[in-house]
Order: C-alpha cells, then sequence, then structure tokens
C-alpha cells in the first residue's frame, strides 16, 4: 500500500509538507536534542533510540495522513531547512485530535510554533472538517502552553493523559470561526 498525499501548506514563514527520506539526518538530532525532547512523553530517556523513533515517527506521520489530516515536517521557507514537525495526530484509545508542534532548539522564541499551530488549527477546522481539536503540555512547558493559548485554545484544566498530569486545552470548529 503506497503512502498517501500529503497537502502542503505555506505559512508567512514556513512550508508545512509531507516528511521525506532526507529529513531523516535533521530530525534525528532533533529528536536527540536533550532540550527539545524533555517535555515529550518518554522525554531524555528515548534519546538513545532518536535514530530509531526519527525513522518510525516520519513513516508514521506521512502513513497518518490517510485519515485527511496529519503531521507535516516544518520547513524554512528562505533556508529550505527542516525545522521541526507540526500538525494533528488523533489520540491513542480515543477520538480526539490533538495539535501538536516540536521545533529544533535554534528556532524556539521566535513565534514558529504559533505560526505553524495556527496553521494546522485552520487546515483541521476548514479542510478536514473536524469539530474540535486539543492540546495537552506538561505543567512546567509554559511556552507551549502561551503558544496554545494565542492560538486560541482555551484551558479545560488539568487531566491525565498516559499516567502524566498534562494541562488540557481545546477548541471547537465554532470557536474557530468566532475567533478568525
Amino acid at each position: 500500500m503506497s503512502t498517501p498525499p500529503v497537502p502542503t501548506v505555506e505559512t508567512e514563514r514556513m512550508i508545512l509538507r509531507g516528511f521525506r527520506d532526507d529529513d531523516h539526518a535533521a530530525y534525528t538530532a532533533m529528536r536527540a536534542d536533550p532540550e527539545v525532547v524533555r517535555y515529550l512523553i518518554g522525554g531524555e530517556a528515548l534519546i538513545p533510540f532518536a535514530e530509531e523513533i526519527a525513522a518510525s515517527r516520519i513513516a508514521a506521520f506521512n502513513e497518518g495522513w490517510r485519515r485527511g489530516y496529519g503531521v507535516w515536517a516544518v520547513e524554512d521557507r528562505v533556508t529550505g531547512q527542516l525545522i521541526g514537525q507540526a500538525g494533528l495526530a488523533r489520540l491513542e484509545r480515543s477520538e480526539h485530535v490533538e495539535v501538536l508542534y516540536a521545533f529544533a532548539k535554534p528556532w524556539w522564541g521566535r513565534g514558529r510554533a504559533r505560526e505553524a499551530a495556527r496553521a494546522a488549527l485552520r487546515f483541521g477546522f476548514e479542510t478536514a472538517g473536524l469539530d474540535r481539536i486539543v492540546g495537552f503540555v506538561v505543567p512546567e512547558n509554559a511556552a507551549s502552553a502561551r503558544v496554545l493559548e494565542v492560538a486560541g485554545l482555551r484551558s479545560i484544566g488539568t487531566i491525565e493523559y498516559n499516567g502524566f498530569s498534562v494541562l488540557g486545552y481545546a477548541i471547537t470548529a465554532e470557536e474557530w470561526r468566532r475567533t478568525s
């Protein structure tokens, strides 16, 4: 079975596209950076397996587009460099769709996560026809919580997710239409 086509979305500063074979090295480096993975489930314990995880995530991200939404590779429009990942993913054992993003450390603090999150939300509501999108962050990750808030998600409180207490956020299609 072939990989489904991945739509390309362009923002002011980035191109959100399907992962390619030549993304593997840059994505592995990102997954091996302790600063990048410290707030991800599994975190630094997974760094020794970064190469294997990168390969499996790239394949899963591209395959995930069979649902009509998924996770993109994020490329800087000027340099053509892979700088992160962003998109939408269905949560395991759940009907919820989560907006997610992660960027290589040199790209932090530049508004890229917010820009990518907004593009993913727009795609989810306007193209994929989703009714609700959620986001989760560990309480220590104030910067990511701020990204979700600025992107338009509202707090739904602290919840348990995969054995972790996380801050939950959500936005409905109706809320998106009112605020976009």
